[in-house]
């Protein structure tokens, strides 16, 4: 285990806590827990900012009132971790940062947070060695052997893609989970509508989408190749603009797709926005409110 590592991510949460004068544990991350993941228990009237997925229909008919279905939390949570990995994480992000020392980092800082809540954990990934899926468990000996395994997973090439774990996610995991995925752009064009369809039937899915670097810009690495690219078209503005764009297009239709099914998605691509984008990911998926 990487004790200067975890110790990065307690001082990342502290001084989270610090500047926002509340704690995030008993706020924004426990909001991450909806109503399909949760008890039924009364009916009470919408007040503003409530899901309207929770709206009882029948109910609000007969007494011409909206009503909302109240829930109460399970004592524990199961909440499981799919990491992708593979070679294309071992080039950079677009902030020129180790992607794959970001994923390990960004699972690595919410696994501290579900461990710190008491809930249980998994980690799923694809390897050369088939798909690697661990326990549902809780504490510091089962966080710091899953910090280990996500980080010698990493740069490891499967054959089942992001879109086949969570396919056997939906066919084969029966117990309701918070399933955060740590994927990029390639990834969540894996996942497609009958895979989204199936996972979030019973489930609670999140998405972090690492931001890619791009293809033109400057001191780019080929990892395919292992090499520099050239500089007269890397350099290209117009090219780069037009990647950007592209990239845009892409990612918006992700949006739309994932806001059929009420996914929660956000982007991150360095080291220090992790606590802050993680938040507002967790906010979004209290709200329903996905941008």
């Amino acid at each position: 285990m990487d004790y200067d590592n975890l110790a990065k991510i307690r001082a990342r949460v502290a001084l989270y806590t610090g500047r926002k004068s509340s704690n995030i544990l008993d706020g924004d991350f426990v909001s991450v827990y909806r109503g399909r993941s949760l008890d039924f228990d009364d009916l009470r009237e919408y007040a503003v900012g409530d899901n309207i997925k929770d709206i009882d229909w029948k109910s609000s008919s007969k007494t011409g009132k909206t009503l909302v279905r109240r829930f109460i939390a399970e004592k524990k949570h199961n909440v499981l971790f799919v990491v992708d990995s593979g070679a294309k994480f071992c080039a950079d992000t677009s902030a020129g940062e180790d992607k794959g020392a970001l994923a390990v980092d960004i699972f690595g800082t919410i696994a501290y947070l579900v461990d710190k809540h008491g809930d249980d954990f998994a980690l799923m990934q694809d390897t050369d060695g088939g798909t690697y899926f661990s326990y549902f468990r809780s504490g510091a000996a089962h966080f710091e052997n899953l910090m280990s395994m996500c980080r010698g997973n990493i740069d490891k090439n499967g054959k089942n893609g992001t879109g086949g774990l969570l396919d056997y996610i939906s066919e084969n995991i029966r117990r309701k989970m918070v399933i955060i995925l740590i994927t990029d752009m390639a990834g969540m064009e894996s996942v497609n509508d009958k895979i989204l369809r199936k996972v979030t039937v019973n489930n609670d899915l999140l998405v972090i989408n690492i931001e890619d670097a791009y293809l033109f810009g400057y001191d780019l690495f080929d990892v395919d190749r292992g090499e520099y690219e050239d500089e007269y078209t890397s350099h290209r503005e117009k090219l780069l603009r037009a990647e950007k764009k592209e990239r845009k297009k892409r990612y918006d239709r992700h949006l739309e797709d994932f806001r059929r099914y009420g996914v929660s998605t956000i982007t991150i691509e360095k080291e220090s926005e992790i606590i802050d984008r993680v938040v507002e990911l967790f906010e979004r998926h209290r709200h329903a409110n996905i941008s």
